[in-house]
């Protein structure tokens, strides 16, 4: 490569650098604030980007760990919450699972989303303790989750199915 090509190139750096990028919707801790781009309140959305809403969802959530993120970004403030154990809306349960998800090694297993409704299936593995299986399921309303259900189940320890739950 001739030096006057390579003096033009890193020139140019500057200008190509200064370029503004689009925000990361995964780039919040855990426990930064709670101003992100929102999808909510919903609007409409083919199933394909709501496929690709919730799979980034998933990701930021369980993979990412940024559930203030995840949560600010995807779901709605008026959260359905089908759990018993959890209170209605958004901002109760992203406060939970602030404390929890962070903490907590996970594995995303299997992720599902079909006619408004997506699903993970994710290992959640506490020290000293069998590994526990969790489905949460979503409904969507466009480009906003709107519902929550979730099943947990604990694997037992004297399971005779080497591959039970996973």
């Amino acid at each position: 490569m001739r030096p006057s090509i390579v003096l033009t190139i890193l020139s140019s750096l500057p200008a190509l650098l200064a370029i503004p990028q689009p925000a990361k919707p995964n780039s919040l801790s855990a426990t930064e604030s709670r101003s992100t781009k929102s999808y909510c309140p919903g609007h409409p959305a083919p199933e394909s980007y709501q496929r690709q809403l919730f799979f980034a969802f998933i990701n930021e959530l369980y993979v990412q760990k940024n559930v203030i993120g995840a949560f600010n970004t995807y779901i709605s403030i008026n959260l359905t919450e089908h759990d018993p154990f959890d209170a209605q809306g958004r901002v109760a349960n992203e406060d939970k699972l602030a404390n929890i998800i962070p903490y907590v090694p996970s594995t995303v297993l299997r992720m599902s989303f079909d006619n408004n409704i997506g699903l993970a299936h994710v290992r959640v593995d506490e020290a000293n303790e069998e590994p526990i299986a969790l489905a949460d399921i979503y409904r969507m309303d466009g480009t906003c989750i709107v519902e929550h259900w979730d099943v947990t189940q604990a694997r037992p320890a004297n399971a005779t199915n080497s591959i039970a739950m996973f």
